[in-house]
């Protein structure tokens, strides 16, 4: 079994791209509401997801940590739990099966209109195939960022934003034979794996905010103008490229005494025309109570739902949905539980410790 686990580590220090829709800087909050997040962002997550939003952050913001990781449902441990790694037939329940992992982090600041962070996004599926020789098909990709970001005022309650990204990745696609997983060598596995690069890629955003009952937001966003291209470091090809995405959100919110509520919309990836149109539409919906968050939404034609728990200055987020694997909503659903702990710490422009009493409403306005 020890060999197993570190199969698992270093699969969980990399990032995949498969059937499912590409997406980056995943999140736990946005994944439990459906997949919706750019319209209802405005703490230091504004520089990863919408840097017009950083327009609407007030003092000074500290993103001390925050880690996620997930899984595609416990099903799959319970596969895992069973293995023995000297015996090859013991993966014969794996034939035909995605196995998915994430593990992330990042850590920003941000002041009003700028930030600054660095992120990790690493993520692994794999699927065994071909019984007569059997092999792993895996693709997995590895980013490490660091984000500059700014937003500028346009109109009232108008924002413009922009991001510059400097990307070191390591990845690509490659067929692991069954002998190599089941042996346990990260040399081994890691082998497998040379192709590495840099690129830098810029990420253009609009936000506003009418004055009217519910507060609607409206909010485009085009993460990776152009696509974000690599150039080769290492191995014989550089890595895959980040191709642009394009999207459109609005979102409503409404606080009421011990109960803020928030709902949105958002179409993604609307200029990719290998996702079908059911792929790239998300809904979802937030109940804020104190120290309890309450999530659900639609992703994909898929119900999600999620939870958040804020103690003083830690939250702990977890989410349950469906990301579709095949060509269109329906065909091939892979069931992926997410968890997520972050530290944020706030200060107003006297340098004083935003929540420190602990209570609810000033804690929400760090989101």
């Amino acid at each position: 079994m020890k060999n197993l686990f570190a199969v698992l580590l270093i699969f969980t220090s990399l990032s995949t791209y498969g059937a499912g829709v590409t997406e980056t800087h995943n999140n736990v909050r946005s994944a439990g509401m459906g997949g919706i997040y750019m319209s209802i962002v405005n703490n230091s997550e504004a520089l990863f997801v919408n840097p017009a939003a950083l327009g609407r952050t007030q003092g000074l913001n500290w993103q001390v940590m925050n880690v996620e990781t997930g899984v595609n449902g416990m099903d799959i441990y319970e596969d895992f739990r069973d293995i023995d790694t000297s015996d090859p037939n013991s993966f014969n329940q794996f034939f035909g099966k995605d196995i998915w992992f994430r593990l992330g982090g990042k850590a920003a600041v941000t002041l009003p209109y700028f930030g600054v962070g660095v992120y990790t996004d690493n993520q692994t599926q794999l699927e065994l195939h071909n019984p007569a020789f059997p092999q792993f098909d895996t693709t997995f990709i590895s980013d490490y960022g660091v984000v500059v970001g700014g937003s500028f005022p346009i109109a009232p309650n108008t924002y413009g934003g922009l991001t510059l990204k400097r990307i070191t990745r390591w990845g690509g696609q490659q067929d692991i034979d069954l002998g190599v997983i089941a042996g346990g060598d990260m040399d081994a596995i890691a082998d497998q794996f040379q192709n590495k690069g840099n690129a830098y890629g810029i990420d253009a955003a609009v936000m506003t905010s009418l004055p009217l009952p519910l507060n609607p937001t409206f909010s485009v966003v085009w993460q990776d103008v152009g696509s974000t291209a690599f150039q080769m470091t290492d191995g014989a090809d550089a890595p895959p490229r980040i191709h642009d995405n394009l999207s459109a959100g609005i979102s409503t919110s409404l606080d009421l005494p011990g109960l803020d509520w928030t709902a949105g919309f958002e179409y993604r990836h609307i200029t990719e025309s290998q996702y079908q149109l059911g792929k790239k539409l998300h809904f979802g919906t937030e109940f804020s109570l104190p120290f309890i968050d309450i999530r659900g939404g639609i992703n994909q034609g898929y119900a999600a739902y999620g939870v958040g728990m804020n103690l003083f200055f830690l939250r702990f987020d977890v989410a349950s949905y469906k990301e579709e694997m095949g060509a269109y909503p329906g065909q091939s659903p892979q069931n992926r539980i997410e968890l997520g702990l972050s530290m944020d710490l706030s200060f107003d422009a006297d340098f004083r410790l935003v929540g420190a009493d602990g209570k609810r409403r000033k804690l929400k306005q760090r989101r």
